[in-house]
């Protein structure tokens, strides 16, 4: 086993950490972190500890691994073989010990299918069980956890050869494991979804001709959404994250290096330039106030990353 390198500049802080008493020194990793396999169309989530990349593709074809990353000291775990290999789905931790994964396609027995299937990973015992079907399968939706309930937003599905919007809201009651729907989107698409303060924001996506511009908010006391300002730019293929008070967005289909912020203060979308890397169809997972950008492509033909950008935002 490789021992980590230590910075010898940060000696002088190591020993007075250790003559002061302090029992917790940080294990140090030079090097960046990266995935072990490149991907894209992949879900990212994270348990308030590890980070954990689920399944996507590559130029190998649908996935079905999942990647455990310590962000801390960089340790990594692959476990093979675990999920349904699937691509463009979403996932979400419930906050105790199970993550949810849920729509998407999958690609079994060489036919591809969108998948209906809702696996359930223990991340104490590392086990795969299924919850309740998704009622109406879609790609690229977008998965949160309010209220101890998810709710899985908008995405698409093939209706006569073509794949049309959708603006469905679909609600796994925490407690009765028991799929319910909600008021839907203003907008139908496929999009990306985080939660605030309580509430439900949804920002640009695809309704299959075109980006969008739209960001939509969800009141799950109300059961209404309102539309709020409109994105400067239309976005797609996007990753979000949510620190302290503001919501930011990381790329777009036809922009790889787009960045914006939304300030839940001053309610203002700012163009920002926080150094990000192009890719789209990457993911994001936030711990703190850092947000790890994860995988993603960058063209049609196959530029498939193993990159994890880490913003201090």
């Amino acid at each position: 086993m490789m021992k980590p390198k230590i910075n010898f500049l940060l000696l002088p802080i190591l020993i007075l950490m250790i003559l002061s008493g302090c029992s917790s020194i940080p294990v140090l990793h030079p090097e960046p972190i990266t995935l072990s396999s490149a991907r894209f169309g992949h879900a990212a989530v994270n348990d308030g500890q590890n980070i954990y990349v689920l399944a996507g593709s590559n130029s190998t074809g649908f996935l079905s691994d999942i990647e455990i990353i310590e962000p801390i000291s960089g340790k990594k775990q692959v476990l093979a073989n675990k999920l349904i290999p699937r691509r463009y789905f979403s996932a979400v931790w419930d906050g105790q010990e199970s993550i949810y994964i849920i729509g998407g396609v999958s690609f079994e027995a060489q036919k591809f299918r969108f998948e209906h299937r809702v696996e359930v990973f223990n991340t104490v015992t590392h086990q795969v069980s299924f919850a309740k079907p998704l009622p109406a399968p879609t790609r690229r939706n977008s998965a949160v956890l309010l209220n101890g309930n998810i709710y899985v937003v908008g995405g698409s599905y093939p209706k006569n050869g073509q794949l049309v919007p959708s603006g469905l809201v679909a609600v796994l009651n925490g407690e009765r494991q028991r799929w319910v729907r909600a008021a839907n989107m203003p907008t139908a698409k496929e999009t990306k979804a985080v939660v605030h303060d309580g509430y439900i924001y949804v920002v640009g996506g695809y309704d299959n001709k075109t980006s969008l511009t739209a960001f939509e908010k969800y009141d799950p006391q109300l059961k209404k959404w309102q539309s709020l300002p409109a994105l400067p730019e239309a976005i797609s293929a996007h990753s979000m994250s949510v620190v302290n008070q503001k919501l930011f967005v990381f790329g777009s289909y036809d922009n790889l290096t787009l960045t914006y912020a939304y300030d839940f203060v001053s309610e203002q979308w700012m163009k920002i330039d926080i150094g990000y890397q192009a890719s789209r169809h990457n993911a994001a997972t936030t711990l703190g106030d850092t947000t790890y950008v994860i995988g993603g492509n960058t063209d049609i033909k196959g530029q498939y990353l193993k990159d994890i950008q880490v913003f201090k935002l």
